[in-house]
């Protein structure tokens, strides 16, 4: 399922839960923002592999959730509540007979809390070296038995 229908799907979808009453148990915070992501969150897992809604798998959901939703523009206050939103978002599509398997996906979207959070900061985790910094005097870390400085150290920089 791919382009302009499927998009216009997704949007719809989206549209409808935003204008029930299920979108009332969130905090005004994430109501402005709610169509977008939801719309983004199934949009993003469809094209993950060019599948319909109806064979989403947690991998296509989860991909989702960690890039296209986390690169969102989402207010520091809502950010909290967006895998909770894609959960009562899944589950709400399984109880309107759109998907089958949406309190599942719906279950482990939400558990995906602390990872979405942590895609989503605005400033990233440092970077840490996975080992220690090769000294210029070293073996070369390519086996040839020679000083780095005299081997790789060169077409490195």
């Amino acid at each position: 399922m791919d382009g302009p229908f499927a998009h216009d799907t997704h949007e719809n979808w989206a549209a409808d839960f935003c204008q029930s009453d299920a979108l009332t148990l969130f905090p005004s915070e994430i109501g402005g923002e709610a169509q977008s992501v939801l719309a983004t969150l199934l949009t993003a897992a469809c094209a993950r592999r060019g599948v319909a809604p109806t064979a989403l798998d947690e991998e296509d959901l989860k991909q989702a959730l960690l890039t296209a939703v986390a690169r969102l523009g989402i207010s520091e206050t809502a950010r909290g509540y967006v895998p909770s939103l894609c959960r009562a978002f899944l589950e709400d599509l399984q109880r309107q007979g759109r998907i089958g398997n949406g309190l599942v996906l719906g279950r482990y979207v939400g558990a995906l809390r602390q990872a979405y959070l942590e895609a989503s900061a605005a400033t990233p985790a440092p970077f840490q070296r996975p080992g220690a910094k090769i000294g210029r005097n070293d073996p070369c870390p390519c086996g040839s038995g020679k000083k780095y400085k005299k081997c790789c150290w060169k077409s490195d920089g």
